[in-house]
């Protein structure tokens, strides 16, 4: 029988656990959602349980009030939920968005969907790297499909989000660079390292 007592331990230790992973203030990225910031650690009451959740308020532009997800802690790993990619990482994301000779047409397209699907439910940047690049050159030679377009819009609003975050820059020099290495008279390796 678990006592009140245990109930309270327990619940302590897992607080102290989880801030040991991210604190209150964090920026995150939770794939799908986006860039988001722990707002809250608390217990929440999920599916009949007391559950200890981070309370996530999305980085996303909204009109009205911010989106706000309740996620728990011992799900962090398993929806792949990380922090912002460091600074020194972000010339291999710029590499990764240079990189051409890829040959992305050849496949259908629901099967190039499903594939970038699973690249940006990794949580990886430079993944979504990939899905951003390999959809810009496939919508320089034809239409995007509407998952597609929603795929490639999710994977550039998080590029720009993270990459100005990890720069500590204004979001709009990181899409003009992103902009720059995709236009069709610069070739992408006239870019310096040093243009992030």
């Amino acid at each position: 029988m678990i006592t009140e007592l245990d109930q309270f331990t327990r619940l302590r230790d897992a607080k102290k656990g989880a801030a040991e992973m991210f604190k209150l203030g964090d920026v995150v990225v939770y794939p799908i959602h986006g860039v988001a910031r722990i707002t809250d650690i608390k217990k929440e009451k999920i599916g009949g349980s007391d559950q200890l959740c981070y309370v996530l308020e999305t980085e996303i532009n909204a009109v009205t009030k911010k989106p706000v997800i309740k996620l728990p802690v011992d799900k962090v790993e398993s929806n792949n939920v990380r922090k912002i990619v460091e600074e020194e990482e972000v010339p291999r994301v710029i590499e990764i968005l240079k990189k051409r000779g890829m040959k992305t047409d050849a496949q259908t397209w629901n099967r190039r969907h499903r594939e970038y699907q699973e690249k940006m439910r990794s949580g990886s940047i430079f993944q979504a790297a990939e899905v951003f690049r390999d959809l810009s050159l496939l919508k320089e030679n034809k239409d995007l499909s509407y998952g597609e377009r929603r795929l490639f819009d999710q994977a550039k609003n998080l590029l720009i989000k993270e990459l100005s975050i990890a720069k500590k820059i204004d979001e709009r020099e990181i899409e003009q660079t992103i902009s720059k290495i995709f236009k069709r008279s610069i070739p992408a390796d006239s870019f310096s390292r040093e243009s992030v």
